[in-house]
């Protein structure tokens, strides 16, 4: 599947997967979405804080099922840090 990260930068993914960001004692902070390359090197990325963990998550899941169904997605434009 191919993933669109930014301008000109493509890269190939073999998983992606979407969980929430636990800090412990079972507090969720944020959504989380990694993702493994067919190099078997792996990217993680946190959502924007500001938006509220529902949207994050739902924004997440949209997006892999998009992924999932074209084999092919744009991730550019998602408010997204790398950790």
């Amino acid at each position: 599947m191919l993933v669109l990260f930014g301008e000109g930068v493509i890269k190939d993914v073999c998983a992606v997967e979407v969980k929430p960001m636990d800090i412990g004692e079972g507090k969720i902070v944020g959504t989380q979405i990694n993702f493994t390359l067919t190099s078997g090197d792996r990217l993680e990325y946190i959502y924007d804080q500001n938006i509220p963990i529902e949207n994050s998550g739902q924004r997440a899941i949209d997006f892999v099922r998009k992924l999932y169904d074209s084999g092919k997605a744009d991730f550019s434009g998602e408010p997204v840090e790398l950790m």
